[in-house]
């Protein structure tokens, strides 16, 4: 019910009982009273979970009610205990032996000995009863010695009498005199001469322990690079030091080839002919002219740079390691990075787009990439997003590129034809060739290759015994030859960079042993030339597998391809050298000459492959360097 009762009168000793009585299970009602009265005496009787109100207007209203409560709280049995055996209940049983009681037996004791009895038995003797004695007549060598007068007896020695000397000694015997008390500045080291010690403290009394609270959280690693203006300090060398004058606040004349001092640092040993060699301490970078000499250093600071931004907004994307690699039989730098899981959303592509391209610089050369296959590892506490791809020139092969028919209907030179290449419907794509190889004319309708750009593209320069090597950061397309120079010319090289041992901080060697072929038979197909290439100075007896190629069309392309045959035979090592990202060098890249120097022997060879390992505050480099003995 839910209606309100208003009474225009005073019930006279009527009791107003809202809901069942206590203890039915009918559920409780509740009631509303409310009145304006001067004396109100309000009794009421409530059961849980009810609420009365009363409003009346009566001139003199007496209400009396009782009130009791009852929680009805339902006490069951909150948890019993079973157990696997119960009381054991007392049982009788009686006892049954199966031994009956033993009756005594009288038995007879018999023994195998009788009680002995004396027996007198006869004596026999076989010796007389008596025996008669017999003198006997002793023979003796020495008679009777006669006692001789007693008289003096002269001898130099006589009995050793022991006799009591009187001595004479030059100090009395002590006699023990009474106990005196000695005084010493020392007494006896004994613990209970040891006077007792007063401290100034009492005895600590353990105290309760007590909570300490820190409201400072686990802190995190922070790094800070330092850089100094000042160097460690040289004595002076014997000689004269002028003082350049400095005059109306004029700086003196910058030299940028004698930096950070003008002093002369020998880092080579003297030549025979006692000629100074001055090198210039701001070299060019490897490959761009000109021998970059690493010094030999007691120690070598370098100060790592590693980002990761997102082309082309430049949004930074946090790294945690990045890795780049790169080598001759590649045409596109790998690339691999570890990232935090919050960074999904910035390297994971739209639907139906291309990878999102990210640049990654490391200690001043950036890498322009693309973040193709996306992974992601959960362990506990932690999530990492792994990212992989390739360089920006990936987007000349699968998958982004199409796979096309490549051909020549005109005349054209091994360059051109690249160029025509990187075209489509005649209209350029963007990149650039950096030709680095002998050019040579193909007459029309030699060419013809099916596949993507960059395949065609690595198939012209492989005639010529080249290579394609990318850009890192620009749409360039650089084409080399797989070698420069023949390896029994490289004595006479100039290379590229010298390094000394102090400057690696890992070296590994592996000695390879390949056929010692010193002739080759390069020849083309229908419109193509047949090349013999021999090297110079040998009988040609060891021919190697001849090589047919449609491109082989003229005795350049036939000689450079031969070399690269020749060149890559008899015995060769490889050389892995862990180096820091130096300011001199910086990224060492495949196709640079490099010699290394191992104490008093110095090693030629060509950088063939490159890994760069980058996670702060350490960036290393790896190089793999094919030398030939």
């Amino acid at each position: 019910m839910a209606t309100d009762l208003r009474f225009a009168q005073p019930p006279g000793g009527a009791s107003f009982v809202l809901g069942a009585d206590v203890g039915n299970d009918t559920p409780p009602v509740d009631g509303r009273f409310s009145g304006s009265l001067p004396a109100l005496v309000f009794s009421a009787r409530a059961i849980p979970n009810a609420s009365a109100t009363f409003a009346a207007t009566l001139p003199a209203m007496t209400l009396a009610t009782t009130g009791e409560y009852r929680s009805r709280a339902a006490r069951p049995v909150v948890g019993s205990v079973s157990s696997g055996w119960q009381h054991a209940t007392g049982f009788l049983a009686g006892a049954q032996e199966r031994v009956e009681s033993t009756q005594q037996f009288v038995f007879g004791a018999g023994t195998r000995w009788q009680a002995a009895q004396s027996q007198i038995a006869g004596v026999e003797s076989r010796r007389a009863a008596v025996l008669a004695r017999c003198d006997v007549l002793a023979t003796v060598r020495f008679g009777a010695a006669w006692r001789l007068a007693t008289g003096v007896i002269r001898a130099s020695h006589q009995d050793g009498v022991h006799l009591r000397a009187a001595r004479v000694s030059t100090f009395a015997e002590a006699v023990r005199l009474p106990a005196v008390r000695a005084e010493v500045r020392h007494q006896e080291g004994l613990r209970d001469r040891r006077r007792e010690f007063t401290s100034r403290f009492q005895e600590a009394v353990p105290h309760a322990g007590r909570t300490l609270t820190e409201i400072i959280q686990s802190a995190r690693e922070l790094h800070r690079d330092w850089r100094t203006r000042w160097q460690d300090a040289m004595r002076p060398p014997p000689g004269r030091h002028p003082v350049i004058p400095v005059d109306d606040g004029e700086e003196p004349p910058f030299d940028p080839c004698y930096t950070p001092n003008p002093n002369l640092l020998f880092s080579l040993r003297a030549a025979t002919d006692a000629h100074l060699i001055f090198l210039c301490e701001n070299h060019p970078a490897p490959g761009q002219g000109g021998t970059v000499v690493v010094p030999i250093r007691r120690v070598y600071v370098v100060l790592n740079h590693v980002t990761l931004h997102r082309w082309p907004d430049g949004a930074a994307v946090p790294v945690f390691t990045l890795s780049l690699s790169l080598d001759a039989a590649s045409w596109t730098w790998g690339f691999e990075a570890s990232l935090p899981a919050i960074a999904e959303s910035m390297v994971e592509p739209a639907d139906g787009a291309t990878p999102v391209e990210l640049v990654a610089h490391v200690n001043g050369t950036d890498f322009r990439v693309l973040a193709e296959s996306l992974s992601r590892e959960r362990a506990f506490g932690e999530a990492s997003l792994r990212v992989s791809g390739r360089g920006r020139n990936a987007v000349l092969a699968a998958p982004f590129a199409p796979v096309l028919n490549f051909s020549n209907p005109n005349p054209r030179t091994a360059r051109q034809l690249m160029d025509d290449v990187l075209t489509v419907n005649g209209v350029p794509l963007g990149w650039d060739v950096d030709w680095g190889l002998v050019d040579w004319n193909v007459p029309a309708g030699v060419f013809a290759q099916q596949g993507t750009w960059i395949e065609a593209v690595a198939a012209i320069a492989a005639a010529a015994g080249g290579y394609v090597m990318p850009h890192p950061n620009d749409a360039v397309l650089r084409v080399r030859h797989r070698y420069p120079f023949a390896p029994w010319d490289w004595s006479q090289v100039t290379p590229d960079l010298v390094l000394p041992v102090d400057a690696a901080s890992r070296e590994s060697l592996r000695w390879l042993e390949k056929p010692a072929y010193n002739r080759v038979f390069v020849s083309g197909q229908n419109a193509g030339v047949l090349g013999q290439v021999t090297r110079n100075g040998t009988a040609g007896n060891l021919i190697a597998p001849m090589i047919v190629d449609p491109l082989i069309t003229e005795a350049a392309a036939a000689r450079q391809r031969g070399l690269a045959v020749l060149a890559d035979t008899g015995k060769q090592f490889e050389v892995g050298l862990r180096l820091p990202v130096l300011p001199e060098t910086g990224i060492v890249e495949p196709g640079t000459f490099i010699e290394y120097q191992d104490g008093s022997v110095a090693r030629i060879g060509l950088v063939r492959s490159t890994r760069i390992e980058a996670g702060l505050p350490e960036v290393w480099q790896t190089l793999g360097v094919e030398c030939h003995a």
